[in-house]
């Protein structure tokens, strides 16, 4: 763009005021991008003197906001832009529109079997054996609790060149969930005429710490025992403040079943 490299590299007169664009092909401080940044910062602050918020924060505080926002707008942005096909040529936008919906169609794909999977072994349990129950209650519960963003996407692999496999992509600020995880899908794998009812196989799930890592921001208001305390560790008080880390108790449970 004209406008960003006369602003960075010679003397041109910086972002329009009255119709703030960001420059999303680069990060949130570049001079153009830092400037607009300044300007939303400004407006902040002036509003939370003039509408006399109830609470007070540093300017440093509202910067990292806007910075976080910022990086979360340029994912989406750069998710939307037109990538070079199998043919060697860009995307048209109707391919855009048709792999972005893909997209997230297979992540709430995801999220719906693996929900009914343990609502039906809840239900399953409950007359067969009791003594599984309150393991496949809880198991229902964390599920129901992490809710979509908090569940893993995944991306299709041959394994062994026979066999078709899902990679399950790793969260990093997600605690550990990959052996309660791999009880629901073992059980799905177990009982496919069950959940199956159509005849389709469920496809075999790999969890591994050498899988891709996934793309997607963090879910906010969670209780604290269901983040990874490691990533946690490595926050600010500002961006722990950012969580909104829920302040309902979530009792964590070793699951075994039979």
């Amino acid at each position: 763009r004209e406008d960003v490299y006369s602003y960075e590299y010679e003397d041109g007169p910086g972002p329009d005021l009255k119709n703030l664009t960001f420059d999303l092909k680069n990060g949130s401080k570049t001079p153009w991008n830092s400037k607009i940044i300044d300007v939303l910062l400004e407006e902040i602050q002036k509003r939370c003197d003039e509408e006399k918020w109830p609470f007070q924060r540093s300017e440093a505080y509202f910067r990292e906001i806007l910075q976080d926002r910022y990086k979360r707008l340029r994912t989406i942005w750069t998710a939307a832009q037109p990538k070079v096909t199998a043919k060697g040529i860009l995307e048209t936008p109707v391919e855009v529109e048709k792999r972005l919906i893909t997209k997230k169609d297979e992540t709430l794909k995801a999220t719906r079997q693996t929900t009914p999977v343990v609502d039906n072994l809840v239900k399953q349990t409950a007359d067969e054996n009791e003594e599984d129950l309150p393991a496949w209650r809880w198991l229902q519960r964390l599920i129901r609790t992490l809710g979509e963003g908090g569940m893993s996407s995944e991306e299709s692999d041959v394994e062994n060149d026979i066999e078709t496999v899902l990679r399950v992509k790793n969260m990093t600020w997600r605690r550990a969930v990959e052996r309660e995880m791999d009880i629901v899908d073992h059980q799905r794998l177990m009982d496919d005429d069950i959940f199956a009812p159509q005849g389709s196989k469920p496809m075999k799930r790999i969890r591994a710490a050498g899988n891709p890592t996934t793309s997607r921001a963090q879910v906010d208001g969670l209780p604290k025992v269901l983040y990874n305390e490691g990533w946690l560790a490595g926050l600010t008080k500002r961006q722990v403040e950012r969580l909104t880390i829920s302040e309902k108790e979530f009792r964590w449970m070793k699951v075994a079943v039979a």
